[in-house]
This record gives C-alpha cells, sequence and structure tokens, in this order.
C-alpha cells in the first residue's frame, strides 16, 4: 500500500468542534430531518472556505421547521439572497450559497459540538461581524 505524506497529528477528529469565530462557509448539503424530540428540522451542512487549516471542514447545522421557530432559518435564507413570501418556502434553495457563520460551542450528550445562534449568520457583502 502507499505511504501518503500527509501529517495525520495536524487533522482534526471528525466532528471535533471548531475554534470559536467567524467562518466563510458554502451549503454542501441540505436535508429535512426529525430531531431527537420529533421536531421537523432542516440538516445543513457547511463547508468552511477560509484557507488554513480549517478549509474544507464541515459545520452542521440543524435550523427548526416548527412555524414559531423559523428565525434562524429566516436568517439562513437573508444571507444567502432568498427571499421566500406567502406562497412557502424551499430550504434547497441555501444548497451551494456562500455566507460567513460564527460558531460557538456547547455541550451535547457529552461532546462539545459547534453551535451557530441566528444573529451569527451574515451574507458574504455584510462581512464577518465582530469576534
Amino acid at each position: 500500500m502507499t505511504i501518503h505524506t500527509d501529517n495525520m497529528s495536524t487533522v482534526a477528529a471528525w466532528g471535533e468542534a471548531l475554534e470559536p469565530r467567524w467562518y466563510r462557509v458554502r451549503v454542501s448539503k441540505v436535508s429535512e430531518e426529525t430531531s431527537d424530540t420529533g421536531n421537523p428540522t432542516v440538516k445543513l451542512q457547511l463547508k468552511v472556505q477560509d484557507e488554513g487549516p480549517n478549509l474544507g471542514r464541515v459545520i452542521v447545522d440543524f435550523p427548526s421547521l416548527q412555524p414559531h421557530a423559523l428565525a434562524k432559518l429566516k436568517a439562513y435564507y437573508d444571507a444567502v439572497g432568498y427571499k421566500p413570501g406567502p406562497e412557502g418556502h424551499d430550504p434547497e434553495r441555501l444548497l451551494d450559497g456562500e455566507l460567513y457563520v460564527k460558531t460557538d460551542t456547547e455541550v451535547y450528550q457529552g461532546a462539545t459540538r459547534n453551535k451557530v445562534a441566528p444573529y451569527n449568520i451574515r451574507s458574504i457583502q455584510q462581512g464577518p461581524g465582530q469576534v
């Protein structure tokens, strides 16, 4: 078998939380799912576009599809320039959109993971906010 010269000691473990800061990301996958509590959500995979050690890393976020909790999903829509109205909305329209998100971390079931708040989602034109 071929020996590859990548330094594996510098590669982050799968699912390891990123440093809390602003990242330029591209929405690489969108799917509708059901949360652990049985609520409808959208699973977004956000691929980091920034040069450096985090290039290509994936941030996963789960905005709610419940009618009373659509603010986070709307923040994503606004950031990519999608402005749905009374006709309804389609989360798939986020696919390939580029935007900025600021991650924080939280502990969920013993694991540290990334968290994106609705006020930490910005368009490319707005640029990243203050750290």
